[in-house]
């Protein structure tokens, strides 16, 4: 028997969340340790490159158990509104702090490398807008955004397609470049105007966070209905190609999402119809839908 006014905590949806929560953390402790070992010889030395993509990948894994956690929440009927604010804190850790640090250490180091001139000051204030339109993101959700009625779209760009940008972003910097003929002696065109742009590029994500555009909720609009046999090929086929050259796909995929879903949001508000009127109908729309109309919202 539980204590009068004792919190019962959700074990499963709680446990994905502190997942996410701890993959965030590590993150964090990956670019510190990449700032330690960085020596500051070559446009990208080896082991602060290392210990960034390691940092990269872990926050990938944060978004997979961020994914997770509504869904168990939903499966085990566990919902509960100290579960969603764990959620919130834990995403403001792993999709604004951690994304907002790599952007400013990326930007810095590759500068530095390079021998160009920035502003640290400037380019602090630049991330720390990101950070802060993820918490005020975070919060909106947290308090407004259950009671949308549209749950096809998000209100703003949601915070992990946020931080999945400049995650990708990374990728392709410092792994791409291997397909585009990068070397220590020279570095690409495409490679260092990424990483010149990217303070910058943060702080438009963040602006977009709070924003009002409506994106469209993918997952929410196809993988609730039932693909037909060729349908499911041609996601095997994306899938494997996503994984053998994960520095392009991910950034290819991330940017249509972000500039696409854009266009598709502003056209929309301008005509008074909703961004999903413009996309291909789901697999087999005679199937209607399946599944809680919430599963998987992002914040």
């Amino acid at each position: 028997m539980s204590r009068p006014g004792e919190t019962r905590v959700p074990l499963l949806p709680t446990l994905f969340t502190l997942g996410n929560l701890m993959f965030g953390f590590l993150a964090l402790a990956k670019f510190i340790d990449a700032l330690h070992s960085s020596t500051g010889s070559g446009p990208f030395d080896a082991e602060f490159e290392q210990h960034l993509l390691r940092g990269c990948k872990y926050l990938v894994w944060a978004m997979v158990f961020d994914a997770l956690d509504g869904r168990v929440a939903r499966l085990t009927n566990q919902q509960s509104p100290f579960g969603a604010m764990l959620d919130s804190l834990a995403d403001l850790v792993s999709f604004g702090v951690a994304p907002a640090f790599l952007a400013k250490i990326t930007y810095e180091h590759g500068m530095t490398a390079l021998g160009l001139p920035y502003r640290p000051t400037v380019i602090t204030g630049f991330c720390s807008l990101y950070l802060i339109c993820a918490a005020l993101r975070l919060a909106r959700f947290t308090t407004d955004e259950a009671d949308d009625s549209d749950h096809h779209t998000f209100r703003g760009l949601p915070s992990p397609a946020a931080a999945g940008s400049i995650i990708a972003a990374c990728f392709f910097i410092f792994e791409g470049r291997l397909e585009l003929g990068f070397s220590d002696g020279a570095a690409n065109t495409l490679g260092i105007a990424l990483t010149r742009s990217l303070p910058y590029v943060a702080a438009a994500l963040g602006l977009l966070m709070i924003s009002r555009v409506r994106y469209v909720h993918v997952f929410q609009r196809y993988i609730g209905h039932r693909p037909r046999v060729f349908h499911l090929v041609c996601l095997v086929i994306l899938f494997w190609f996503a994984f053998q050259f994960h520095e392009w796909a991910l950034f290819l995929f991330i940017s249509i999402y972000v500039v696409g879903g854009l266009v598709l949001g502003l056209r929309a508000a301008a005509r008074g119809t909703s961004p999903v009127d413009a996309l291909p109908p789901p697999w087999d729309p005679d199937d209607g839908e399946t599944g809680d109309p919430d599963a998987g919202r992002s914040r």
